[in-house]
């Protein structure tokens, strides 16, 4: 990882010590108090989706809010929370179905900035299948990676907006093999992302239809945010976070440019035309996920996270809603 704003202070504040010793007639100044450290954890592997962040590190939005950030990404096998739980991170930018999901089993979560205002989970079907919405489902074979996570509860909130139940279709365990599911016929949907899935298939030729797992007025499952543990940093700074990383889209989204430049330093593989323009691509897609009427916003809607606690206590994923799953700014 990047040498960090921390890190360069300290040093900084060293070599100055040093120099005022040499210079005995020279007063040493005060030094300067370090920013406030945070590290933000990104649940998946380097990728243009995280792009806000790295543009908010690379252009100094973090630092034009007094905040020092380093960014860790995730193993694979890295449980979404165990770092923040462990105090390993400060903050987690994680799906807010699977946090409240985990706020409901025993870990203490919050919300407290919606990144993706769109949820991007969705069910997609070969454009020759002649399927077109959630009532087509019945009797239809489902693939998705496993009986966990987002995506099943994605495929629990299409079945629910169509008033159907896991009986009434069949759900395939096909780990993330969705492209080739798909498109050899061995099921006849799949669940994946409008910003990753969509684009593969696109990339291949293959026509799909993508299906909306639920209705957008009144959502029940909510997109990806900055969680974090409640308690452990205060209003003003999570505000200021807030802050850096909304000003970070508003910039890519004038420029998405921005985005590609400081995703490469992290994906140095981009460097290569066609992966580029994949990642254009999954850009685009991922961009119209933070706007809410036109707008990027973090802003949190606390209804949507009371419908969601609902909705996965009925669908018997947990037993209770948790309390206090988002924190308001």
């Amino acid at each position: 990882m990047r040498t960090t704003r921390r890190q360069l202070l300290k040093g900084a504040l060293a070599a100055g010590a040093l120099t005022g010793l040499a210079a005995c007639t020279t007063p040493v100044a005060e030094p300067t108090p370090e920013l406030p450290a945070l590290t933000i954890g990104l649940t998946y592997i380097p990728n243009v989706q995280f792009s806000p962040f790295y543009v908010a590190v690379n252009s100094g939005l973090f630092s034009e809010q007094g905040l020092d950030v380093t960014l860790r990404h995730h193993g694979a096998q890295e449980d979404a929370f165990g770092a923040l739980l462990a105090a390993q991170e400060d903050i987690v930018f994680a799906s807010g179905d699977e946090a409240v999901v985990a706020s409901a089993t025993g870990a203490t979560l919050a919300t407290f900035g919606t990144g993706f205002q769109q949820f991007p989970g969705v069910l997609l079907a070969a454009k020759s299948s002649g399927i077109t919405g959630v009532e087509d489902l019945r009797g239809r074979t489902i693939g998705m990676p496993g009986h966990f996570g987002s995506s099943y509860y994605t495929v629990l909130a299409a079945l629910h907006h169509a008033g159907l139940g896991e009986g009434d279709v069949k759900l395939q365990d096909i780990g993330y093999t969705q492209v080739s599911a798909l498109t050899t016929g061995r099921v006849d949907v799949v669940v994946g992302y409008s910003n990753n899935e969509t684009v593969q298939f696109a990339n291949t030729g293959f026509d799909v239809v993508e299906i909306a797992v639920q209705d957008p007025a009144e959502p029940t499952l909510v997109g990806p945010g900055l969680v974090t543990v409640p308690g452990r940093l205060n209003d003003e700074v999570l505000t200021r976070v807030n802050a850096a990383v909304l000003e970070a889209e508003k910039r890519i989204l004038m420029d998405p440019d921005l985005a590609i430049e400081a995703t490469k330093q992290e994906v140095p593989t981009l460097s290569d035309p066609e992966q580029e323009k994949t990642a254009r691509a999954v850009l685009e897609a991922t961009s119209k996920l933070w706007l809410r009427d036109g707008e990027p916003t973090l802003a949190v809607d606390p209804a949507a996270f009371e419908r969601m606690g609902k909705f996965l206590a009925q669908a018997g994923i947990i037993s209770a809603p948790p309390a206090g799953s988002t924190i308001a700014l």
